[in-house]
């Protein structure tokens, strides 16, 4: 399936650059199962937003607390209380997706390390529990601009965010700076990057200036000049 050797140690890359269709939980469950693999960019369309997350494969998650352990599914991702909303309904009383989906499961299957100030947590939860009623699809397009580590190298990275370590573990979640897919290309590219967050008007001098001033500074130029053109 679109394996790669080579990468960061020598290690297996899967789905270089693929970008598939959009596919729902109901329906296309067994179908995605087949089509996705670990270290994957994940793609979820909520209301109004996109969510996004690092497939990790079967990992044991808990049924109750201090209860019987299954092997699901999984991912990793950067959580924030927007998505929990998207998912659940948002409304007093309503079960929701996740709900619906997992009403034999406790809070227990969701494995997380709280970021700073204990917001932005990053959880490993079953996919099909974060999915919910939303349509997902892989994307690993920034394949092509920044070279992806292994499948192995991956996981390992998301593993030790969720022991506490590293600074992703510490640093706490922000919109522009810090979202969901910031965390997922750092984890499959090595690259803090967020698409979205560009396409919204934030300038790239944000990404740019710790690596290259003087390309930052070029960019914050012509961010302002587009701003100036559209007034």
């Amino acid at each position: 399936m679109d394996a790669l050797t080579g990468g960061d140690n020598g290690g297996r890359v899967f789905n270089f650059g693929k970008i598939s269709e959009w596919y729902s939980c109901g329906t296309h469950y067994d179908l995605f199962l087949n089509l996705v693999r670990i270290g994957d960019r994940l793609e979820f369309k909520r209301n109004g937003y996109c969510h996004w997350a690092v497939f990790v494969g079967d990992r044991f998650v808990a049924l109750e607390e201090d209860g019987l352990h299954v092997k699901l599914p999984c991912i990793v991702h950067r959580n924030n209380p927007a998505d929990d909303d998207a998912l659940t309904g948002g409304g007093a009383g309503q079960p929701g997706a996740v709900a619906s989906l997992f009403s034999g499961f406790s809070s227990s299957t969701r494995l997380s390390s709280k970021g700073a100030y204990g917001i932005g947590d990053v959880c490993q939860e079953p996919l099909r529990g974060a999915w919910g009623e939303s349509k997902i699809r892989i994307n690993n397009s920034l394949d092509h601009t920044k070279k992806p580590l292994s499948s192995h190298k991956v996981v390992e990275r998301l593993m030790s965010v969720l022991d506490g370590k590293g600074s992703m573990s510490k640093t706490p979640y922000n919109v522009a700076t810090n979202n969901c897919e910031h965390f997922a290309s750092w984890a499959r590219n090595d690259w803090a990057l967020s698409t979205q967050v560009i396409k919204a008007g934030v300038p790239a001098v944000i990404y740019l200036w710790p690596a290259n001033p003087i390309l930052a500074c070029i960019a914050l130029f012509s961010f302002g000049y587009q701003a100036i053109k559209k007034i």
